[in-house]
């Protein structure tokens, strides 16, 4: 009976000894395994065809090619130069270019049947001291004030930024979009000697021209100052951003690069205004180079409203989201 009962005292001890290990190893913490870190993608050198246009906003992107900062960021950047928006839109559906300089208007027609382009960058915006584009009457048109537009004949180029920004300043001012005679002369040079024949009583018109017809005596009537409704984008086609996130990055910090150098000491890099986006010579020393914007997109609201006019005018269906409007993964 005593050879029993200390049996059942060692089995009764040795089951304690096991529950105090089980209790001492539960209390231990699990070691959690280390995340296997996502490699970071990097540059190749996959070419980057970029479309631009002969205008201000493309001013960073030829410094930058200028002074080799796409080389030295092992980038392989062509930028090919267009006469017209219609050439440019034409090469990004064909393939022949990856990404382009543009604007909300030519934006939200690429993508009015298919999400074609996605923006990644303001390239240039209107300030509170400089406007992008501008409402102005000639010289001798009589127009001095948006009271005086009424049936008035203003030229634009229809469908376009152009005409977004004359109804937008329409509305600002309280007046019809009917109320003036809306005037097609798509090209911009024609539009602008126009006016100062006296053929044309206004047009909207972008700098360098607003400095151009002012200085030939024309009035601003109308401009985006306050509104800051005039911007242009860098976009590129959908399928290219999928497929080269780490260029197009890349692309974007050297981009920010060559602003923040114009930004800083816009005196010195005056001389592109006449060699690449085609400022006359008489203009030099008095339109100067532009502050150019840092590290901005357009927002939500901005694309809100260039869809609501697109649909306003029958030019598209329905909206795109802010987030096909805008890569996600490029928003500041």
């Amino acid at each position: 009976m005593k050879r029993t009962g200390l049996i059942l005292v060692l089995i009764a001890a040795a089951m304690a000894a096991m529950l105090l290990v089980a209790a001492c190893e539960a209390e231990e913490p699990t070691a959690t395994p280390e995340p296997t870190p996502t490699p970071t993608p990097e540059v190749d050198d996959t070419p980057i065809r970029v479309g631009l246009l002969p205008i201000i906003d493309s001013v960073p992107f030829y410094l930058a090619e200028e002074e080799g900062l796409f080389e030295a960021a092992g980038l392989n950047v062509t930028l090919e130069t267009f006469s017209s928006a219609l050439e440019r839109n034409v090469a990004l559906e064909s393939g022949a270019i990856d990404g382009q300089l543009a604007d909300l208007i030519a934006t939200g027609l690429i993508n009015g049947e298919s999400h074609k382009v996605s923006i990644v960058k303001t390239t240039y915006r209107a300030t509170g001291d400089v406007a992008m584009i501008a409402l102005v009457a000639g010289a001798d048109s009589g127009i001095e004030s948006p009271a005086d537009l009424g049936g008035r004949s203003v030229g634009i180029s229809t469908n376009s930024l152009i005409e977004y920004h004359l109804d937008l300043y329409l509305d600002d001012a309280e007046l019809d979009r009917d109320s003036v005679e809306k005037t097609e002369v798509a090209a911009i040079p024609v539009r602008m000697e126009l006016l100062s024949q006296g053929q044309l009583d206004a047009a909207v018109l972008p700098e360098p021209l607003i400095t151009l017809a002012v200085n030939a005596g024309g009035t601003v009537i109308l401009d985006d100052r306050q509104s800051r409704l005039g911007m242009s984008v860098m976009e590129f086609n959908v399928d290219y951003l999928a497929d080269h996130e780490a260029n197009v990055k890349k692309f974007l910090e050297v981009h920010e690069e060559a602003v923040q150098r114009i930004n800083a000491n816009p005196d010195q890099y005056a001389y592109l205004l006449p060699e690449k986006a085609r400022l006359p010579e008489f203009l030099v020393g008095i339109f100067n180079v532009p502050p150019f914007p840092s590290n901005d997109v357009p927002t939500a609201s901005e694309t809100q409203q260039a869809s609501d006019w697109l649909i306003e005018k029958g030019l598209i269906d329905q909206a795109r989201e802010y987030g096909q409007w805008v890569h996600p993964r490029f928003i500041p």
